[in-house]
């Protein structure tokens, strides 16, 4: 009789070990390109759970943050997290047609339609974390030029902010001048 409490209390281990281990979610990691998030991620919140990714290539190899008008589109938010508020204000501002946050906004990559662009702070980790300021082994895994990439952020209606991915240099650049865009998306 012992044994058979034995080896059902032990059957009843395994099976909610099993239970446990399904039920957990996958943790993900910086540089970790993942086709079921569509991208390379490249920011984690403190449960490896939900963060950031960017999409595998560039959107545009030279495209101007605005569509022809000098407007003051009120995007100015620059923490991780407002990118795509950012986008959404500038594509009321501007309209529809090509420019930066256009053809981040219009991406159907992976499955994904969800996404946007950056904005400085996230553009920013984009360099830190999976481009040429990244430290080994995620250097560079970002695929990205040695350019110019535009972020979401505005700094009033002539220039927006962008950033150097030769060097990291964060600067502002007027809006009609082409830079790279390059999307993100969160999870």
């Amino acid at each position: 009789m012992k044994q058979k409490q034995n080896i059902l209390f032990a059957f009843l281990l395994l099976a909610s070990v099993g239970m446990f281990a399904q039920g957990k979610k996958t943790k993900y990691s910086i540089g970790q390109n993942v086709p079921e998030l569509g991208g390379i991620v490249f920011y984690l919140d403190s449960t490896g759970k939900h963060g950031l990714v960017c999409a595998p290539e560039d959107q545009s190899t030279g495209s101007q943050w605005h569509h022809g008008a000098f407007t003051n589109t009120k995007s100015f938010d620059s923490i991780v997290g407002s990118g795509k508020a950012n986008t959404s204000k500038i594509i009321v501002s501007q309209g529809v047609d090509p420019y930066a946050a256009q053809l981040c906004h219009d991406l159907n990559l992976n499955g994904f339609t969800d996404w946007y662009l950056p904005s400085k702070e996230e553009l920013s980790l984009m360099f830190t974390n999976i481009g040429r300021g990244a430290k080994s082994p995620n250097k560079d895994v970002g695929n990205f030029a040695s350019d110019f990439y535009w972020s979401s952020t505005e700094l009033d209606l002539n220039f927006a902010w962008a950033q150097y991915f030769l060097e990291g240099n964060i600067f502002t650049d007027l809006k009609n001048h082409d830079c790279r865009v390059r999307a993100v998306r969160s999870f």
